[in-house]
């Protein structure tokens, strides 16, 4: 039977159809990349722990509650805001071990093993050991040193030389992007008396890195208040309040100090937001309260967005 006039048109609109949506289809074939959907969506994350007008920690904020300023532009609307509990924990102890804290090696050994052994770690939490004296840093156990190795082998650490400390930190932010992961918080306590003898790296690469891998360094200090106030307390303090968390002078109680960190890391935050516009090199942010102007954060200080977020 022959088709109309009307029905050759629309067979044929039809066809053309068919053969434009063969044609939008992948080359088959050899080049799977050809099938990837590929995303370039830049998002920053930001840690942040909270505290109230009585010095005490937060822990029933809403997304509402804050906004954030990066480079002066205020980020109201996160992608995510999760509760630090909902995050398991990618944890680092550095432990100085160099001459100038000889006296009080065997002390903080003692505190760091009671500490893991008496702490309460979720499933997915990593705790590593990292040991620096000599001309370099030791990896003494990577990311479950609860075990009876690890703690043979703190018990068996003696004083080596120099004070390589900016090289071990360092490294250990280097540790944490390698193992890197969107369902981890990274975290460093440090034992040190502060005092660098002969680290390639600086205090402000050392901060640079930690930020951009989203890691609080709290920091223990090593030496006795019997000792005076040194220079490396001011390295210390400008290290942990860089990166977001916490300095403790000489002379603590040290396992109550490594609570107070835990604690401090378990009740804090972590919010995504879109990477703003028009923007480049180091950003500034500060985490704001919206609701409560009695509120203090705590979060690291900058980001560089060329080195990922």
């Amino acid at each position: 039977m022959e088709l109309s006039r009307l029905q050759r048109i629309v067979l044929f609109v039809i066809s053309l159809g068919l053969a434009v949506g063969l044609c939008s289809l992948p080359a088959a074939a050899n080049d799977e990349e050809s099938y990837v959907l590929r995303s370039d969506v830049r998002e920053v994350r930001l840690a942040f722990s909270a505290r109230n007008a009585q010095g005490r920690t937060v822990s029933s904020l809403h997304p509402s509650d804050v906004a954030v300023a990066d480079n002066n532009r205020i980020i109201r609307h996160f992608r995510s805001f999760h509760p630090a509990t909902e995050i398991p924990l990618d944890l680092i102890v550095l432990l100085d071990v160099s001459d100038s804290v000889a006296a009080h090696i065997n002390e903080e050994v003692a505190a760091v093993q009671r500490f893991i052994a008496s702490s309460q770690w979720g499933p997915g939490d990593r705790i590593s050991i990292l040991t620096f004296g000599g001309v370099r840093w030791r990896l003494l156990c990577a990311r479950n040193c609860r075990n009876q190795q690890a703690e043979r082998e703190l018990g068996g650490l003696q004083p080596q030389g120099t004070t390589p400390l900016y090289d071990a930190l360092y490294e250990a932010a280097e540790m944490l992007h390698r193992s890197s992961a969107v369902e981890t918080r990274p975290a460093m306590i440090l034992f040190s008396d502060g005092m660098d003898t002969i680290s390639y790296h600086s205090a402000s690469q050392v901060v640079a890195a930690a930020q951009q891998v989203q890691c609080a360094i709290y920091t223990v200090n090593s030496r006795s208040r019997r000792e005076g106030e040194g220079r490396g307390e001011v390295v210390m303090e400008y290290i942990s309040s860089s990166t977001g968390g916490m300095s403790f002078l000489p002379g603590g109680n040290t396992l109550s100090a490594l609570q107070q960190v835990l604690q401090d890391l378990r009740s804090g935050y972590l919010l995504t937001y879109a990477l703003p516009e028009q923007s480049g090199g180091e950003h500034k942010v500060q985490v704001l309260a919206t609701m409560d102007p009695r509120l203090q954060f705590r979060s690291r200080r900058a980001y560089r967005e060329s080195a990922g977020n």
